[in-house]
């Protein structure tokens, strides 16, 4: 149908379709089935394993700390084996086997002698859909380095050691393992602690340093039983948290999702101390607890940094 139009003397000739205009075909959705801008399923998709970055140690070793992102919304399960490979095999053991949703950082390490420092070790995941996901750690990239000096406001990684007999004190990703494995019951309580100190370098004549600093012991499953889960609960020891203050101050990591409010798995200590906190395991099984030691409120110091965290684990054998 042809309308002609009049404006401002001159005569104007406008065609208009009868045909409405047809949604996009399906062509136009992404390789995913997702039409573009469409909201993003947090369900059947991937955990992807990254290198955070690599540390060279004094005796011509090297030190890779690794990570992952699960873009699921929910927990994912990989026992290590086929599922969950990291080679050469004699690297394998400390790598998580339980996924929480979001990213983490530096939640272990593996350290290669000077003699195989040139070669690589992968990681890689099957996920639950099939799709392989993998990722070299090697000491070839610059941009992927990192050091152990004190960050400028002088944050360095909380020193980490559990009263078991054992002289190991532990500060950085590499953390420290608990020469004593715990036991207890299917829903018995458990308590779990361990000493934590922060070690900054303080400028005393900054206010924001004359009063200490909080870490906290962030606790969590770095390997469980497939579907196994941990109910943590606060120890009567454990003093009421702070507010979150100053940049980093929750801890979240800027590249996640925004940390949740504080709960009983996170035991706030005032400069050094002894942290608990009680666990109840659903399942029998073996399990390792991580608690990753942070102290996220001072100015320099986040998880985007790399810095300022220790890693500390604990092996749980649960019976029925």
């Amino acid at each position: 149908m042809k309308v002609r139009l009049t404006v401002g003397g001159v005569a104007l000739g406008v065609l208009l379709s009868s045909t409405l205009a047809a949604p996009a075909p399906l062509s136009a959705q992404g390789p995913d089935g997702r039409w573009p801008l469409q909201p993003t399923s947090g369900v059947g998709r991937i955990v992807a394993p990254f290198l955070d970055g690599w540390y060279e140690n004094d005796d011509g070793s090297y030190t890779y700390s690794m990570g992952y992102n699960n873009f699921n919304s929910d927990v994912i399960y990989l026992p290590v084996g086929e599922t969950n490979l990291i080679e050469p095999a004699e690297y394998s053991g400390m790598q998580p086997t339980v996924f929480y949703p979001g990213k983490a950082r530096g939640v272990f390490t593996v350290t290669v002698p000077a003699a195989q420092a040139d070669g690589d070790v992968w990681w890689s995941l099957t996920n639950p859909n099939g799709e392989v996901t993998k990722v070299p750690a090697r000491n070839s990239w610059n941009a992927y380095q990192l050091d152990r000096l004190p960050r400028p406001h002088g944050s360095l990684p909380p020193a980490v050691w559990f009263d078991d007999g054992n002289d190991e004190i532990g500060s950085g990703p590499e953390g420290v393992v608990s020469q004593r494995t715990l036991s207890t019951a299917v829903g018995s309580p458990l308590v779990v602690e361990v000493e934590v100190e922060d070690i900054s370098i303080n400028d005393l004549s900054d206010a924001r340093f004359r009063n200490g600093t909080e870490l906290r012991v962030n606790w969590a499953l770095l390997q469980a039983p497939v579907g196994a889960e941990v109910e943590f609960t606060r120890h009567e020891s454990t003093m009421v948290p702070e507010p979150p203050a100053g940049r980093g101050g929750d801890g979240a990591d800027p590249d996640g999702p925004p940390r949740r409010g504080p709960g009983p798995e996170v035991v706030p200590v005032k400069d050094a101390g002894t942290a608990r906190v009680i666990a109840s395991f659903s399942m029998p099984g073996e399990y390792v607890l991580i608690g990753q030691v942070d102290n996220f409120r001072r100015p320099d110091s986040n998880s985007g940094d790399q810095c300022c965290w220790t890693n500390a684990y604990v092996r749980v054998n649960v019976t029925q």
